[in-house]
């Protein structure tokens, strides 16, 4: 949790610079990929390898810091289907209105 904590000062520290990288095709989510179950806190897990596929979360999720240079999408659904948020690479983002279960890479 304190890794996440300073990941998430760095990156707000940098501010408008977080989304420079735009990937010029899909690929697996290197770097790591932060969720918590609040606004940035409560619970929090991180992948640090997000493979390309389909992710269901280990609880339900409202804000997400993506340090890979992939978008990715957070369901309400556990099998990313259905209702859905899209983030950019290099994002930080809260989203308290909205259940966060599960996620994928997008390109």
């Amino acid at each position: 949790m304190i890794r996440a904590s300073k990941r998430l000062a760095a990156a707000l520290a940098v501010g408008g610079l977080l989304a420079v990288a735009v990937p010029t095709s899909a690929s697996a989510a290197d770097g790591d990929l932060t969720f918590w179950s609040g606004a940035f806190t409560g619970q929090t897990v991180t992948y640090p390898d997000a493979g390309t596929g389909c992710t269901t979360l280990p609880f339900v999720v409202h804000a997400e810091l993506n340090e890979t240079a992939t978008g990715i999408r957070v369901y309400e659904s556990t099998d990313c289907t259905g209702r859905a948020l899209t983030f950019p690479a290099t994002d930080v983002h809260s989203f308290i209105g909205f259940d966060g279960r599960s996620f994928e890479p997008v390109g």
